[in-house]
């Protein structure tokens, strides 16, 4: 094992450098450390082969209940089974639970690779070391091209203040290389970003690409995606547009997770030191050397809109207009606005952004606009402010993960003492039991196993047995249907001489579940020790 690099996700664009491993052609893996947690890529030939991402939102159970190939319920026995055997493949685990067919279970599992490894590009401050072996689950024919999950990073998860100042690194004015029009389609464009291509295709800044037909997130992150591959010729500057040359061929959206072709760029990448490379052609703009007074009034309108930003302010505040406004009004603001915050407008007069601060506010006014000018995503946005605002309903999606976190803890916990009681390890039970109740309190199961645990480690179980009782009896009343408390009650009174009382329990359990087998037994045995069944009860039922 050797160490082959190390850094941090933030000393150049994330995109460029995992862009640049699988242009090498790496083998081995990227162990990315946030917070005391490790996120992992592993690259096979320049070609993503696996991730883990210990983020549950990256769980293959919630990826596969929100593309519908499980319920919600369906999850809550994944989890569990998973838990039971941690080193079981969540993806087979899952496949052998709802019986999905292999390509099912492969877009699935290359899904699953893909979210993970985008995860990276969530991690603000972090340390990343590559090395040239592979730690994470490896299935041949999952692998995934690169180009994919930059895109998917770059859309889904860099912030948007990484994204316009990344960008901003990558250069001003893009063009797509026609000779690698072929390797589009595994970025996994689809019809939404064709727009996009073609306007790339004759060469554009990013303002040439600000249109109400255009969602500003979405084409950003197409131009970091492409740019991060060396998919583009890139300058530092702005220039004309150049003829217009032919759109770029669109493919189906299915070939772009197959085995990759990723070919060499030559100009784009980076070399080892990490510095691009200095355009041939740069050209250059005289800049006034003081902003002019539209300039200054300019400079005042962007001070107040970041105020209102770094306030908290939300998406109409921004634009300055009210809730109540119509969809006409929110366009007509956006671009009065938009035209003042214009990278090229702001050079013309003078206006610098040393600490790109317009540049932030510019693509903040952008996503106000794709989510005020939509109809459905302005009705969903509104109903977010009279919730508490996005601060409040990420809160409330914290205290969601976090108590779903609580349950998975408890679960473990609760598995970790049945097997400790079945190792007669009492102490060890109790006190797993004990943070199982104390986590979960709701589930009956912890409650009645943990009641069965005292009584076991009670040197005088008649001491302890009417307390016993009462505690299985108020498991039973609160959970009516709760099959683990009555078969424990079962044994505790017949370990304290109830023999009728107990087998009543046992063929209660039964009754609610014939197949209990150790229930069976203990009919069994209550019966030959109360002189055997006449013909009547449940268990005599069950024989014949």
């Amino acid at each position: 094992m050797a160490e082959l690099a190390r850094g941090t996700v933030l000393d150049r664009p994330w995109g460029r450098s995992l862009g640049t491993m699988a242009l090498r052609g790496l083998t081995g893996q990227v162990n990315v450390t946030a917070d005391g947690k490790v996120y992992s890529i592993g690259f096979h030939g320049g070609a993503v082969c696996g991730a883990h991402s210990p983020n549950m939102a990256d769980s293959a159970a919630r990826i596969a209940l929100t593309g519908g190939l499980v319920s919600s319920t369906q999850v809550a026995d994944i989890v569990k089974r998973q838990l039971a055997d941690k080193q079981r493949d969540e993806i087979d685990l899952i496949t052998e639970h709802v019986r999905l067919a292999p390509d099912q279970a492969m877009r699935l599992r290359r899904r699953s690779i893909a979210q993970k490894a985008a995860r990276t590009f969530a991690l603000e401050r972090a340390e990343f070391v590559v090395e040239d072996h592979i730690t994470v689950r490896f299935v041949p024919g999952s692998e995934l091209d690169i180009r994919a999950v930059i895109y998917l990073g770059a859309r889904q998860f860099l912030s948007e203040a990484r994204l316009n100042g990344e960008l901003g690194q990558l250069g001003q004015w893009f063009q797509l290389k026609p000779e690698l029009n072929e390797d589009l389609p595994q970025f996994g464009f689809g019809e939404a970003e064709q727009r996009v291509l073609e306007i790339l295709a004759r060469g554009a800044g990013l303002g040439e690409l600000e249109s109400p037909d255009i969602e500003q997130r979405m084409a950003r992150a197409v131009v970091y995606a492409l740019v991060s591959c060396g998919q583009c010729n890139v300058e530092a500057g702005m220039r004309a547009p150049l003829k217009k040359t032919a759109p770029p061929p669109s493919r189906p959206k299915s070939e772009t997770l197959n085995q990759p072709t990723f070919r060499r760029a030559d100009s784009e990448l980076d070399p080892p030191t990490g510095r691009r490379k200095t355009p041939t052609s740069v050209p250059t703009t005289r800049r006034p050397a003081s902003p002019t007074q539209q300039g200054m009034e300019i400079e005042k309108v962007i001070r107040q809109r970041l105020a209102i930003l770094d306030g908290g302010g939300d998406h109409y505040l921004l634009l300055g207009i009210a809730r109540e406004s119509t969809g006409a009004q929110i366009q007509k603001a956006y671009f009065a606005l938009a035209r003042q915050l214009h990278p090229d407008r702001l050079t013309a007069l003078g206006v610098k952004d040393e600490g790109r601060h317009a540049q932030r506010l510019f693509a903040q006014v952008n996503t106000a606009f794709a989510v005020l000018g939509n109809d459905k995503k302005r009705a969903e946005y509104l109903d977010i402010l009279e919730r508490g605002g996005e601060a409040a309903v990420h809160a409330e999606q914290q205290q969601a993960e976090q108590m779903a976190q609580r349950v998975f803890d408890a679960e473990e916990a609760f598995r970790r003492g049945e097997a400790a009681l079945r190792r007669d390890q009492i102490p060890a039970a109790l006190k797993e039991l004990e943070n199982a109740v104390a986590l979960n309190g709701d589930e009956p199961d912890y409650h009645a196993l943990l009641s069965w645990a005292k009584f076991c480690g009670a040197p005088d179980k008649m001491a302890v047995g009417q307390a016993t009782r009462k505690a299985l009896r108020g498991v039973i009343e609160r959970a009516q249907l709760n099959v683990t408390a009555r078969f424990y009650l079962g044994r505790v009174e017949r370990m304290l001489g109830k023999d009728k009382d107990a087998l009543a329990l046992f063929e209660e359990v039964l009754e609610m579940q014939p197949h209990h087998s150790e229930a069976t037994a203990e009919v069994r045995v209550l019966q030959s020790r109360l002189g055997g069944d006449k013909g009547g009860g449940l268990f005599g039922r069950l024989k014949r």
